[in-house]
């Protein structure tokens, strides 16, 4: 088993809210347990902010925020999952780092998709080389990454599909989605990829838009939302759980994602 948290700050906080959000996540980072999971949502570290010189102006704090998850990692024995916006070799990159139990670092996904925002920015997109890299594996257990824009693109979703993932981890922000358009990209992705995916958002203060930090299991059922509260959310999973089911009606059980993937005809579609 493997306990997974999920944090969801507010959009909202006031005055320097990148400095008040980024305290409120450090402090949420105690909250993983041991031999645990947590993960914090898209731009821990310039979260609250929507216009360039701010974030530009707050890129130097995520070093602080990865220094904190590190240690923390390392003190609790846990997985740790933050996501930063940070200038590294000269480039300004949207990456999310993996620190294993050891404090160290593991993997780092850097976004793939960039909406226009981003781009705006000057932020870079993927590797150097044009491959998206957002798959690994640790400890027995396969991890796959999305970072918030991803999660509209079915050419990552199926990449990721054939990594046979068995945890799909989405640091988001997606502050004017609808509620519903986000749980179903949630609740198809982890369908398709036969995965838990779990997702970490900000809260919008409404019902309709953003939120929606959330657990969802492999056969795609939302295990835990937390809407549009402030906080976290913390379930303990099995991370090679499958969901299986008939190939067909009265057909033989198998694995979901193997039901989908027998069926890919992609170059009818070319």
């Amino acid at each position: 088993m493997l306990k997974v948290t999920a944090v969801q700050p507010s959009y909202f906080v006031g005055e320097n809210p990148d400095e008040k959000i980024a305290q409120f996540l450090c402090e949420k980072l105690e909250e993983v347990a041991p031999n645990g999971l947590i993960l914090l949502p898209e731009y821990s570290n310039a979260g609250g902010l929507s216009d360039v010189e701010s974030e530009l102006r707050a890129l130097p704090r995520a070093e602080i925020m990865l220094k904190k998850a590190s240690d923390v990692a390392r003190k609790k024995g846990a997985y740790v999952v933050i996501n930063v916006l940070q200038k590294r070799d000269d480039k300004i990159k949207n990456s999310t780092y993996f620190f294993d139990k050891n404090g160290e670092v593991a993997f780092v996904y850097n976004k793939q998709h960039l909406p226009p925002s981003e781009i705006l920015l000057g932020v870079e997109a993927g590797e150097a080389d044009g491959r998206c890299k957002c798959a690994f594996e640790i400890d027995g257990i396969r991890f796959a990454f999305m970072t918030c824009y991803d999660v509209y693109f079915n050419e990552q979703i199926e990449f990721i599909a054939k990594f046979k993932p068995d945890v799909i981890l989405v640091p988001g922000y997606q502050r004017g989605e609808r509620t519903d358009i986000i749980r179903a990209q949630a609740k198809l992705t982890a369908f398709r990829c036969n995965a838990y995916v779990v997702r970490s958002s900000f809260s919008m203060d409404s019902d309709e838009r953003g939120g929606c930090t959330m657990i969802v299991a492999p056969d795609g059922q939302i295990l835990k939302d937390m809407g549009k509260d402030v906080g976290s959310i913390s379930l303990d999973i099995s991370p090679c759980e499958k969901y299986l089911r008939t190939a067909g009606f009265g057909g033989d059980i198998v694995r979901n994602d193997d039901f989908i993937a027998k069926g890919l005809c992609p170059k009818a579609f070319e």
